[in-house]
């Protein structure tokens, strides 16, 4: 069976990127101010927990 490691990943970056991009489309219709800070962080979150996910089952055995 392949592994699914990398869909995985993939699924958990592309998550923070959804979330970070409805935050920026969401804020004006809401009328809030964008805080751009906060959608750059999202995504740098959701490319942070992508790499330590892959770490973490890079190191785990697959019996």
């Amino acid at each position: 069976m392949p592994s699914l490691k990398g869909r995985n990943v993939i699924i958990i970056a592309i998550t923070f990127m959804i979330v970070g991009a409805i935050y920026a489309i969401g804020a004006p219709i809401l009328g809030y101010h964008i805080e751009w800070a906060g959608v750059t962080m999202l995504g740098a979150l959701g490319v942070a927990m992508s790499i330590m996910f892959y770490v973490l089952l890079a190191g785990t055995s697959q019996d």
